[in-house]
């Protein structure tokens, strides 16, 4: 997986947030198995609020979320958050198109055992 990191306002990124961010692509690489590359930006707008912004390629499709907070590492968990979801929903309907059916509800009269029923009741 090709993952590239930026930072707007510096030359470098710290290397516990390399680590940090490399950890969280791997871990999702792990899961929803299709990623190829990412591309992650950050930007600090002023000395109070960080932005997070990430592109994740999958097969055939981008993700894209951005996030904002006070602090560098609560908005990288909420782009966290963001990207997992989408990958999610993506990792979802393309399991869904293989062929697995998706639960259906029960019916009233499924929960209901023979052994458990008495000879003369009669079910309706």
């Amino acid at each position: 997986m090709n993952v590239n990191i930026t930072n707007r306002n510096d030359s470098k990124v710290s290397d516990s947030l390399r680590d940090r961010i490399n950890a969280w692509l791997e871990s999702s690489a792990e899961r929803y198995e299709a990623i190829t590359s990412a591309q992650v930006t950050i930007e600090k707008s002023d000395e109070r609020s960080a932005v997070v912004e990430a592109t994740v390629h999958v097969a055939g499709k981008d993700v894209f979320a951005k996030s904002e907070a006070a602090n560098l590492y609560a908005a990288l968990d909420g782009l966290e958050d963001k990207i997992d979801r989408q990958l999610d929903k993506i990792h979802q309907k393309h399991v869904n198109k293989k062929g697995t059916q998706k639960p259906e509800e029960m019916d009233s009269d499924a929960g209901v055992d023979a052994d458990d029923m008495d000879e003369d009741a009669v079910l309706v």
